[in-house]
């Protein structure tokens, strides 16, 4: 197994997309244990998973806006000097690399040959009856007002497919960018399996890229980016309405909104599962027909079963699709956001009022406050610090 110091990079794993293929679950996995990941010879590079979104921006020339962070200018070519000095697999890894162009692609690709690596393209893909759904979800998460019905409708009628939604799934388009240049065997499509089936299938074909033991990591981990029913994304939108220019993004509406309101609070919430009207869908299996097909042409290596880019249209149909929820439901489950975030918010308040009376605590009394807390952390002085407060009468803490 690779270790660091020991010459070039022996292979570079780039996982360039594609948003809603299960990415966030993955990520995960490999971040969460990050350790176990490095003790099989698999580098995450840089400090966090942040990082990498950071890296997607400055390959795609966006790093140096204002409205992104500081730390983003470099940090592609940061990440490929750590995996310069790494002699096992290491990977890169985030949906918005899928974004690239093919000239931003190959610059990428060429910057990690040039340091001795070989590279492998890998994209997670999904069927589109449900990344139709899954993507406009993931804009109303983002400040969109838009409804389902326009969103399906913009989708459609792009034909020339330079739109958000046919750059980033348009799997076979995404890799024919990244993996231009490469050989077959080192571009990798990964299919996700269909609804219902354990996400360890999707993490054993992952981890068989990886060259790391899938059986060593535990994929039990709380969801993450899961999906909001149909009355609870049709709330965040009409709150996006609401909010006008407050909250702007970039700014603190992913931290308020997102995070909070849609993450921590609706997707809890049961809701009707998005569903595409039949002509919709029928439209959405012919072209996730058309890209298994191209995918099977270009000769990638497939993990998984192109079949599963391709759903029976009839299983999710819906007559009245886009249909809005009733004013009764609306009510209803506004009320129970409202009461949910209410409780989040005062959980947000006692934890900020610990870290307030723990900073006070530690400017009047820094070594009285240093040596509690060594005790609380360490038996042994927990136990001295017992005794003396009981020699002294006190109660203990």
């Amino acid at each position: 197994m690779g270790m660091p110091g020991e010459g070039g990079a022996r292979r570079v794993v780039l996982h360039v997309g594609s948003p809603k293929t299960g990415t966030t679950f993955l990520q995960n996995v490999l971040w969460s244990q990050r350790a176990t990941a490095r003790e099989q010879g698999l580098l995450l590079p840089m400090e966090r998973f942040n990082d990498h979104y950071l890296a997607s921006l400055d390959l795609r020339g966006l790093s140096r806006r204002p409205i992104h962070p500081p730390r983003a200018i470099g940090m592609w070519d940061r990440i490929v000097a750590e995996v310069a000095d790494w002699s096992g697999t290491a990977l890169v890894s985030h949906e918005l690399f899928a974004a690239a162009t093919a000239e931003q692609a190959a610059a990428g690709v060429e910057s990690l040959q040039a340091v001795g690596a070989e590279v492998h393209v890998v994209v997670t893909a999904r069927d589109l009856v449900r990344q139709v759904a899954a993507e406009w979800q993931e804009h109303v998460k983002h400040r969109s007002t838009k409804t389902f019905a326009d969103f399906v409708a913009e989708v459609r009628e792009d034909d020339a497919r330079t739109g958000w939604f046919w750059k980033v799934q348009d799997f076979a388009s995404v890799l024919e960018r990244w993996g231009a240049g490469l050989p077959p065997a080192q571009v990798h499509v990964v299919t996700v399996p269909p609804r219902g089936t354990s996400s360890e299938l999707l993490w054993g074909r992952f981890a068989s890229l990886l060259d790391v033991d899938p059986e060593a990591f535990n994929t039990a981990l709380p969801r993450s980016n899961s999906s909001l029913g149909a009355e609870q994304a049709e709330l965040l939108r009409r709150v996006n309405l609401e909010l006008g220019e407050r909250l702007p993004l970039p700014g603190p509406y992913p931290l308020v909104v997102k995070n909070v309101l849609a993450h921590r609070i609706l997707e809890k919430h049961p809701g009707t599962r998005l569903a595409l009207a039949p002509d919709d869908a029928k439209f959405a299996v012919a072209e996730s027909r058309a890209i298994a097909g191209r995918l099977a042409a270009s000769g990638v290596d497939v993990v998984g079963d192109l079949e599963e880019l391709v759903p029976e249209a009839a299983t999710v149909a819906d007559e009245d699709a886009y249909r809005t929820p009733d004013a009764e439901t609306m009510l209803t489950d506004s009320v129970s956001a409202i009461a949910d975030l209410l409780v989040v918010l005062n959980e947000r308040r006692r934890v900020q009022r610990r870290a307030e009376d723990m900073a006070s605590a530690a400017q009047e009394t820094p070594i009285r406050f240093a040596l509690v807390q060594a005790a609380r952390t360490r038996p042994l002085l927990g136990r001295a610090h017992g005794v003396y407060r009981r020699l002294r009468g006190a109660p203990e803490a």
